[in-house]
């Protein structure tokens, strides 16, 4: 029981249990933002999926910017552009991998084009967190 206690202990320190909750909520609403946005560029307006996505995404980032400073990490510093640069950098970084994974799992692996970007939510989750929290919002 000790060692698990322990291990709650480490984690805890390394990932902060209480932001990272908050940042899995914000993402969860993000990505409600960005599929909405997303579906709306599919369905009504007719574009493409390597289209769509950066645009649902821009939407989402948006919120997280605001989301993420003013509320998963508390900063209640006024915005800076060096803050800004940071996000958008980290952001920037995550719109590539999803570019790159929308192509990879529907124009190569055959995916639907919306079950194409749940594999690789998985992945810019842990680079947003670890970017926003080490890098942008430290």
């Amino acid at each position: 029981m000790l060692k698990i206690k322990q291990f709650i202990a480490f984690v805890d320190k390394k990932i902060d249990i209480k932001k990272f909750i908050k940042f899995v909520i914000t993402g969860l609403i993000n990505t409600a933002i960005d599929f909405g946005v997303y579906s709306i560029c599919l369905e009504l307006l007719n574009f493409d999926v390597k289209v769509a996505q950066p645009i649902g995404q821009t939407f989402a980032i948006i919120n997280s910017y605001f989301m993420n400073k003013n509320w998963t990490f508390e900063k209640r510093s006024n915005y800076n552009l060096s803050e800004i640069l940071k996000f958008l950098l980290v952001n920037g970084a995550s719109i590539g991998i999803n570019i790159f994974g929308v192509y990879l799992f529907h124009d190569v692996f055959g995916f639907n084009e919306y079950l194409c970007k749940i594999p690789i939510m998985f992945i810019t989750i842990i680079i947003n967190y670890f970017g926003n929290r080490l890098f942008v919002f430290k």
